[in-house]
């Protein structure tokens, strides 16, 4: 039964597979020897998709030699190891500012140093006067709960933790503050 069946797969193959396979019979070429028979001619690829087009905007003028070299807008532009993202303009500035004073009052917070958290959180104060984030008010909740323990600070922290639930210092205010761990 089974040598039928593969049988029958062999014959359905013959019958059915492409003319132009290799290993297909070789057509008959009236006595031509096989250098004079023309070999078939490969199948053409696609072409490439075209190059993207660079926008119409205008280029700016290149930099002098003794300007940072940064990257421009483009996507053509050149990227290079040691390039500037983007010019340092004052709100990147401030941006970098703040984020390196968030970073030492983390640092502080870990070392428990409230002396340091204070006096970088008046810096805060004067870098950013709006506070959107309530950094400020959480890392003095922070500050206060370290220093002084008790009913008063834990007060002051939850109040911080149930209305500033945007903060990402809530989980500073949970260990530091209510589990009194780290």
């Amino acid at each position: 039964m089974a040598l039928a069946a593969v049988g029958a797969a062999v014959v359905l193959w013959f019958v059915l597979k492409p003319e132009d396979e290799p290993g297909s019979a070789p057509e008959e070429t009236g006595g031509a020897t096989p250098a004079q028979v023309a070999a078939p001619a490969p199948a053409a690829a696609p072409a490439p998709p075209p190059p993207p087009q660079p926008s119409a905007a205008p280029r700016p003028t290149p930099l002098s030699p003794e300007d940072p070299r940064i990257v421009g807008p483009h996507p053509d532009d050149p990227h290079e190891p040691g390039m500037l993202p983007h010019p340092l303009d004052e709100a990147h500035k401030r941006l970098y500012a703040e984020n390196n004073l968030i970073q030492r009052l983390n640092d502080a917070m870990a070392s428990r140093d409230v002396k340091a958290m204070r006096e970088m959180i008046a810096e805060y104060r004067k870098l950013d006067p709006a506070d959107v984030e309530a950094n400020q008010a959480g890392y003095t909740v922070i500050a206060e709960c370290i220093a002084h323990p008790g009913e008063a600070s834990l007060a002051a922290a939850h109040q911080f933790y149930d209305t500033q639930r945007h903060s990402q210092l809530r989980r500073f205010v949970r260990r530091i503050c209510f589990e009194n761990t780290n």
